[in-house]
């Protein structure tokens, strides 16, 4: 009895064991995040609302387009359709071995104007996004640590803080929280670079589909707690792993 008591501890403190080996670190879930599959190249309509602090709404509406030849190499493409004082405005991103180019089209002006570091702090097309906002994570961009798993609205998720290396940032930190099952985020606190402790933006993704085996947030949020105004995006339609022709992720195509 001894004996099979004896190993039966063994055989405990093994799979405890197991489980710790097998349990992630928050850089993994981050690189987790970043490989999530969501397709070598999607083609959304996507309708902008932003709402300022007495509830007034803009709409906007526009096409995002997107391609991933590997995680090094990647192009998205912003089309403004409407309204009449945005439509054909375009924001062009191209990242060729990790180096990211970011241009914007501004239709009223006529004027095409490449995005430098010292922008990403400023308002995408006056929205609560911010071109920082606007980027894609990346793992190796942050430096992830005091991982815990908890509940939020029903699920289970990996909450964690996420520094980012590169200085030119406006935010002194991140607190993300992914899903477990899909590694979909689905809220992040973003702290000031100046007051450390304080919220400044928070986003959230919601209305998670299943679109071509593919989880999709239909809806992402973002809140400026210091302006008291929002910015929704609704995604209307989407598709995966289309055809997308080299062109539209040109220069060229941002003036036409």
């Amino acid at each position: 009895m001894r004996k099979q008591k004896l190993l039966f501890s063994l055989f405990v403190l093994i799979l405890a064991g197991a489980g710790a080996a097998w349990a992630l670190t928050a850089q993994e879930v981050l690189q987790k995040v970043e490989d999530r599959y969501i397709g070598n190249t999607s083609k959304a309509q996507v309708q902008m609302d932003i709402v300022d602090k007495s509830g007034n709404v803009r709409e906007r509406k526009m096409v995002i387009s997107r391609r991933k030849a590997d995680a090094s190499n990647k192009d998205n493409f912003i089309h403004f359709v409407a309204p009449p004082d945005i439509r054909n405005t375009t924001y062009l991103v191209n990242e060729k071995n990790r180096e990211r180019q970011k241009w914007i089209y501004l239709s009223a002006f006529k004027k095409t104007r490449k995005i430098v570091a010292e922008d990403y702090a400023l308002a995408f097309v006056s929205s609560d996004f911010s071109y920082e906002n606007m980027d894609e994570i990346r793992a190796d961009d942050y430096v992830a640590s005091d991982l815990k798993e908890e509940k939020y609205n029903g699920m289970d998720v990996y909450t964690f803080t996420a520094v980012k290396k590169d200085q030119n940032t406006s935010y002194s930190k991140l607190l993300m929280k992914v899903c477990k099952n899909t590694f979909v985020i689905l809220y992040t606190d973003m702290y000031d670079k100046k007051e450390p402790d304080k919220i400044i933006k928070v986003m959230t993704a919601e209305n998670l589909e299943t679109i071509q085996n593919i989880v999709t947030p239909m809806k992402v949020t973002m809140k400026d707690l210091s302006k008291g105004t929002h910015t929704v995006l609704t995604t209307a339609k989407i598709a995966y792993d289309l055809p997308l022709a080299d062109e539209e992720f040109s220069q060229r195509n941002m003036e036409k």
